[in-house]
Parts: structure tokens; sequence; C-alpha cells
């Protein structure tokens, strides 16, 4: 290298930064694509929340990751697996549940209440996203629900 041409520390030299250049492109973009976006949830949560008021279990059965863990209120209570056969029943019956004793509201009257989903950035970058007792996960195929949390009556 000549003596006129000093690079500065830590600088990568032009040849490298030519052949790396592709690589930190395609790393840029993979880390766009797999941080999850926020509006893309609240779309799925329409869309959810609309079939959930309209009663169509196809729909929910679609936009649900099978089997569905089914979890009890308590840690000991056994976790079941719902499948296209089952869940539709236990959906019904979670949302017949009472969420809130003291007002009688019903898991249905928190989604009905709520076309906004409430969901903390944090949960939504981390692909996963609570509301009420419902939980989804984002996937390959995108948003899902993956649990319900049950009530006392299953």
């Amino acid at each position: 290298m000549p003596s006129s041409f000093r690079m500065r520390p830590g600088a990568m030299p032009a040849r490298r930064l030519l052949l790396a250049a592709p690589l930190l492109l395609a790393a840029g973009q993979a880390g766009a694509q797999s941080v999850p976006d926020d509006a893309a949830f609240r779309a799925f949560w329409q869309a959810f929340r609309a079939a959930a008021l309209a009663d169509d279990m196809v729909a929910i059965t679609r936009m649900s990751r099978l089997p569905v863990e089914s979890r009890g209120e308590l840690d000991d209570e056994p976790m079941l697996r719902l499948t296209a056969a089952t869940l539709p029943a236990a959906f019904r019956r979670l949302l017949r549940t009472v969420e809130e004793p003291e007002t009688r509201r019903r898991v249905l009257d928190t989604i009905h209440d709520m076309p906004e989903p409430r969901v903390p950035g944090d949960e939504l970058r981390a692909g996963q996203a609570r509301v009420g007792s419902l939980v989804f996960r984002l996937g390959r195929n995108g948003w899902r629900l993956a649990t319900i949390f049950r009530g006392p009556e299953e």
C-alpha cells in the first residue's frame, strides 16, 4: 500500500466492503422482515374479532395455529390440545366465560369492546400478543391464535 494512502483505524478496505455489501443488505432485509409490525397484528385482530362476534368458527379455526393449547386458571390443571374438531365448541364456551365476576363481563364482551387491540409493543416485537384470555403468536403464516385460557367451568 502506498505510503500516501492511509486508512483510518477501523475502516474496511473498499474491496472487502464491496464483497460484504450484498450480505449486509440481505441481513438488513431479513431483520426488517422478522420484526413484527403493529399494523399487521391490528389487521389480524380486526378480522379475528369480526369472526368471533359473528360466531364464525370456520374462520376462527383458520386463524388458529392447530393444535391450540387450552390452559386452565391454575398451573396444575391439565393442558388440552384443541384440534379443528374440538376448537369450535371450546372457543364458544370460552366466549361465554365470565372474566370479571364483579361486573359479569364475559370474554365475548371484552372482544366486542376492543376494536383496537391493547398489546404492549415489546410483546408484539417478541412475536406474541395476549388479549384477555387469548394468546396469539406470529409464525410463518402470520398471526394465529395459539393458546386460550379457559374458565373454571371447563
